[in-house]
């Protein structure tokens, strides 16, 4: 092959690409869809204490204890849930978050006059003795993480997490529970009931403070 003849296949191989390029270029056909909408859906998380009582974004006073003392049990209440949204979710997480109240003027008898300044130290004798996540069909017993037979499952069970030997609303707020979702049960809700007491070891350091627990609870997609 010569010079000539090598500079002349490269020419038209380079033409024969601008042709193709040219050619798809002009050439088109365009079509549109119009007027579409995309609508977020929604989660929407309700509650309520009994099952007369109406549908709700929160609720209060679930306990309201006066002169509570070191020993005292806490009685079991009850919250229903359930999702008015449009989206189905997975799980539901709870945990809580608290804060505490020193009297004022403070009780000579108060060990610890800062409890406010940290809370965690008063929520570790809020010992839970009992917490169940349940409807028709299931009964989570999450202490224990299971349900009936089936378990323990890791999500469901609310761990030591500062090793003193009691699961604590301090442990709650450190280790929150992932559990089935309302969705994911044909009546559509669930429960949680759930007791507490006030460690007999917690003595004198409280003495005349108020102790503010909120209870928080997600649904996840």
């Amino acid at each position: 092959m010569n010079k000539k003849l090598l500079i002349s296949i490269l020419a038209t191989a380079l033409a024969t690409i601008l042709i193709g390029a040219g050619t798809y270029s002009y050439f088109n056909d365009v079509e549109t869809s119009k007027n579409n909408i995309v609508v977020d859906g929604t989660i929407d998380l309700r509650i309520r204490h009994n099952p007369d009582d109406p549908w709700t974004d929160g609720v209060t006073a679930t306990w309201n204890i006066p002169d509570m003392k070191p020993g005292d049990d806490i009685p079991q209440r009850s919250i229903w849930f359930k999702n008015f949204g449009t989206i189905q979710t997975s799980t539901l997480t709870i945990t809580c978050n608290y804060s505490v109240i020193e009297e004022v003027p403070q009780t000579e008898a108060d060990m610890d006059p800062n409890t406010d300044e940290h809370p965690d130290a008063m929520a570790k004798y809020m010992i839970i003795t009992y917490i169940h996540y349940r409807n028709d069909l299931i009964d989570i017993d999450c202490l224990t993480g299971m349900n009936g037979t089936q378990g323990p499952i890791e999500d469901w069970k609310i761990n030591d997490t500062d090793n003193d030997g009691k699961i604590t609303l301090y442990d709650l707020k450190n280790d929150p529970l992932n559990l089935p979702s309302p969705d994911t049960q044909p009546c559509k809700t669930t429960q949680l009931d759930m007791a507490l007491k006030f460690d007999l070891a917690a003595g004198d350091a409280f003495q005349g403070d108020t102790f503010i627990l909120e209870l928080i609870f997600t649904l996840n997609q």
